[in-house]
């Protein structure tokens, strides 16, 4: 599982941004953060079986803070990729 301070990092706020977003009629992501969460959302809609596997990626790409690597690995751009990491 991937941490709320790990997320933050990886969409470039703070951990107290990613708890309001939490919060029930809180605000919501803009910019960045929004483009990260709709590329995730996509490729779990698209293959939902492998869940862990991209939420294994996300942990790695959040700890070297590649938000630009992760929006065009998950929306498969990089070499023709699929965004599958194994």
């Amino acid at each position: 599982m991937m941490s709320r301070a790990q997320f933050a990092r990886l969409c470039g706020v703070d951990a107290r941004t990613v708890v309001r977003w939490e919060t029930p009629g809180g605000p919501r992501p803009t910019g960045a953060a929004h483009a990260v969460m709709a590329a995730i959302r996509e490729k779990l809609d698209a293959d939902p079986g492998n869940a862990s596997r991209v939420i294994k990626f996300l942990v790695g790409a959040a700890a070297v803070g590649g938000l630009a690597y992760v929006l065009l690995k998950l929306l498969g751009k990089v070499n023709g990729s699929t965004g599958d990491e194994r």
